[in-house]
């Protein structure tokens, strides 16, 4: 991987969570992964203890399963110009294992797994019937 200066004028990203990565310049690897437990009561009333362990729950503990490629892919770029030049940069959020590069990559291999429960005092679709 050919290394090149990048050159950002301003950027402004208003929010960066659960292992986002802003990253400004070359990197040869980025793996950002984030497990999401998140509740949802009808009446907010926690007692810091819902949940001990994340491996109750198979869906963070199963493998992810990746596309076959089925194919060789060969790929040859010329960089004319050894600077990568962005005027500006606005984002409002960056969340749950996302990535914002100017600069190359060699490999990046993100993962987000979240589990959303609601609990409600009496079923919300009850007058549905």
């Amino acid at each position: 991987m050919n290394s090149r200066s990048s050159l950002v004028n301003w950027i402004l990203v208003s929010s960066v969570d659960s292992s986002a990565v802003v990253q400004i310049g070359d990197s040869n690897q980025v793996t950002p992964e984030t497990k999401i437990y998140a509740l949802q009561r009808e009446l907010p009333i926690f007692n810091g203890n819902e949940v001990e362990d994340l491996t109750e729950y198979p869906m963070f503990s199963q493998p992810l399963p990746l596309p076959l490629l089925t194919e060789n892919i060969e790929q040859c770029t010329i960089h004319e110009n050894p600077i990568i030049k962005v005027g500006s940069i606005r984002v409002i959020g960056i969340a749950a294992s996302s990535v914002l590069q100017v600069g190359s990559t060699r490999q990046i291999k993100t993962e987000a797994r979240v589990k959303h429960n609601r609990e409600y005092l009496s079923n919300p679709y009850d007058d549905e019937e």
